[in-house]
C-alpha cells in the first residue's frame, strides 16, 4: 500500500481493530488448546478471559502465561500485516488490550491478580515494539524497480506481440517530436513565404 498524505479512514480503523482482535483471540485460542488442552476436560471461555487462571505457582497457570507471551508475539505479525505503519503499531496494540481488558472484567470481574497485569502488560510491550520492529524492517525494504522492469520486458517478450521495448518506444517518440517540430517550422516558413524573410 502506498501512502501519501495522511486520510482518516474510520471504516478501515475499525476493519483494522476487528481483525487484529479476531486474530488475537484465535491465535489465544489456539495456544491454549496446545498447552492447556492435554491437561483440562474441556476449554472454556474462563480460560481465555478469566483472570483467575493467571498464576505463578501453578503448571496449568504457566502455560496460561506462557500462551499469553506467544499470542503477543504472533499478534506483532498480524499487526505488521494489518497496520503496515511502524507509527501507528502502539495505538493499535494499546486498542487490542484495552478491548481485552474489557472483556476480562465483563466475564469474571476487574482483574485482581498481580500476574494477570504482568503478563498483558509485557504482551503489551511485545506486541507493540515487536510490531513495530517488524513494520519498520518492512517499510525500509528496497523496492525491486530493476526486477519489476526486467519482468515487463520478459513479459512482452513472450507474449509475442512484436513491440519494442519501452526504452526504443521512448527514443522513437522523442526523434518524432523533434522532427515534428521540424516540419512545423518548415510549413510556417512556406506559408509565411521565403524562409530567410521569416528570420
Amino acid at each position: 500500500m502506498l501512502y501519501g498524505a495522511a486520510v482518516w479512514d474510520p471504516v478501515l480503523i475499525i476493519a483494522q481493530i476487528i481483525s487484529l482482535q479476531c486474530l488475537f483471540y484465535l491465535t489465544l485460542g489456539l495456544f491454549h488448546a496446545i498447552f492447556l488442552g492435554p491437561y483440562v476436560s474441556h476449554l472454556a471461555a474462563a480460560h481465555l478471559l478469566g483472570w483467575h487462571v493467571m498464576s505463578f505457582h501453578t503448571y496449568l497457570g504457566w502455560m496460561t502465561l506462557a500462551a499469553n507471551i506467544l499470542t503477543a508475539a504472533s499478534s506483532a505479525v498480524y499487526l505488521m500485516w494489518l497496520v503496515e505503519r511502524a507509527k501507528k503499531c502502539l495505538d493499535f496494540a494499546s486498542t487490542c488490550y484495552i478491548i481485552h481488558l474489557v472483556l476480562c472484567w465483563s466475564y469474571s470481574g476487574f482483574p485482581a491478580s498481580l500476574e494477570w497485569w504482568v503478563v498483558n502488560g509485557v504482551g503489551l510491550l511485545i506486541l507493540s515494539l515487536l510490531g513495530e520492529w517488524l513494520c519498520v524492517r518492512r517499510e525500509m525494504a528496497e523496492i525491486p524497480l530493476n526486477a519489476l522492469r526486467a519482468r515487463a520486458a520478459a513479459g512482452a517478450a513472450a507474449s509475442g506481440s512484436g513491440a519494442p521495448p519501452a526504452s526504443v518506444q521512448l527514443s522513437a517518440a522523442s526523434s518524432n517530436s523533434v522532427g515534428g517540430a521540424a516540419s512545423r517550422t518548415d510549413s510556417k516558413a512556406r506559408l509565411l513565404g521565403d524562409s530567410k524573410e521569416v528570420v
